[in-house]
């Protein structure tokens, strides 16, 4: 049987949604790709790290299913919800505040009797703190994404397929 050069309009169709999917799939990749190097830049800026394990988790996927594709910008890390959204004033476990004193090498002094506090005095003081004003929200990825809105809505309009 020889071969033919023409498609039915079923397989035109189908060769169609495959071309309009993967530029699609491709624009998400560079819109996440450039939202995730912004937002390491913000995350440096704030100087948002402790053990780097924020910032080194910081990506993007792009997720297909039945019903579309969406791209999910974040941070992989337990602490992610507080550090995006913050903390209202609550009492917060002692033991994490220690680890965090120690690991970052405070040292106060008590400005009355100029001596010297612990690592328990300080993680106390920096516990009574959040609980007095909790911890302010720092989403660095709302505003990465709201900075670069146009630049955004302007990949998605100017998308191109051929087949």
């Amino acid at each position: 049987m020889p071969q033919s050069d023409f498609m039915s309009p079923e397989e035109l169709m189908i060769e169609i949604y495959r071309a309009i999917y993967a530029a699609l799939e491709s624009r998400l990749h560079l819109i996440g790709s450039v939202i995730d190097a912004d937002s390491r830049k913000e995350i440096l800026t704030q100087q948002i790290y402790d053990k780097g394990d924020f910032y080194g988790n910081t990506g993007y996927i792009v997720e297909t299913n039945d019903s579309g594709m969406t791209l999910r910008v974040g941070s992989n890390v337990r602490h992610e919800p507080f550090v995006l959204g913050g903390k209202v004033p609550s009492w917060t476990p002692i033991a994490p505040l220690k680890s965090w004193v120690e690991r970052k090498g405070l040292s106060w002094t008590d400005k009355k009797s100029g001596k010297l506090l612990t690592v328990d005095q300080i993680a106390h003081m920096i516990q009574a703190k959040i609980k007095r004003e909790g911890i302010a929200a720092r989403n660095v990825f709302v505003q990465v994404i709201a900075n670069r809105e146009q630049w955004i809505y302007q990949q998605l309009n100017s998308i191109e397929v051929s087949l």
